[in-house]
């Protein structure tokens, strides 16, 4: 069992961290992560099982996400990434605090048709928004060649031209459709908001190389750790609750026999 802020490596390239991420991102260097991919609490009262109160006043909640966001911009490297999810209606509010320290590069949709959250009075929520930001004017990297996805016009003349020259295919759209992890049974744990494995596969590919660190500061059921190991990055979570430290620990254990990538 974890204790509140006790930090663990699950091998030596894989850090858990079990703490506030305020605090503990302050703990990190400048300039030292490749990639951050998070999905933070949305303020909309989900159980993060007492260790999070989500129900903050709206202009104490942006607050809070500027806190934690201007010292993941410190910690990130020049070039480097930022994938954030949550609700369009905040990442609305935090875009002008972001456009002032990063570069937007796309706001990106995760659509999630299902049957839950109905409502007899409004049109029902299926999406998440994604916003994709920089640190300086140019990507460290962008891995187009490994997220290709087959042209949907492959005998169009031009579209053969660009293949008989090497093209993978095209950059993948922004508007992603993935079923929500409740709906897949092999990838559920007990955490609450799980992200699709194969959505955040896309961005891990994209924006980072094999032995770069990806920091996710609300790791949650630690699917950006998970997805990251699985391809040969090095990773650091954050996460407030002992319980989710240890499903993080658990899942991450499970991959194995990776050759070193120092």
């Amino acid at each position: 069992m974890f204790k509140t802020k006790e930090k663990q490596e699950i091998e030596s390239n894989q850090k858990i961290i079990c703490g506030d991420c305020v605090n503990e991102l302050k703990k990190l260097k400048n300039n030292s992560i490749a990639l951050i991919v998070t999905d933070p609490p949305f303020n909309i009262g989900k159980k993060y099982g007492g260790y999070y109160k989500d129900n903050k006043k709206k202009e104490h909640y942006l607050e809070w996400c500027k806190e934690w966001l201007k010292e993941c911009v410190r910690v990130l490297k020049e070039g480097g990434a930022l994938y954030l999810f949550n609700y369009p209606e905040n990442n609305a509010y935090l875009m002008p605090f972001l456009d002032s320290i990063l570069t937007f590069k796309r706001w990106m949709t995760w659509h999630y048709p299902c049957n839950t959250g109905m409502s007899p009075t409004n049109f029902t929520r299926s999406q998440h928004s994604i916003l994709f930001y920089i640190k300086g004017k140019k990507s460290m990297v962008f891995n187009k060649n490994l997220i290709a996805e087959p042209y949907r016009n492959p005998t169009d003349k031009r579209i053969k031209s660009l293949i008989a020259n090497g093209s993978k295919g095209k950059t993948p759209y922004d508007v992603f459709q993935f079923n929500i992890v409740k709906n897949v049974n092999k990838e559920k744990t007990n955490h609450p908001c799980q992200l699709p494995e194969k959505l955040i596969e896309i961005f891990i590919k994209a924006s980072s190389r094999e032995g770069d660190l990806v920091l996710d500061p609300f790791a949650g059921s630690f699917t950006v750790p998970f997805v990251a190991k699985k391809h040969k990055r090095r990773t650091i979570g954050i996460e407030l609750n002992p319980e989710f430290c240890r499903i993080g620990k658990e899942r991450l254990s499970k991959i194995t026999n990776l050759e070193s990538f120092y």
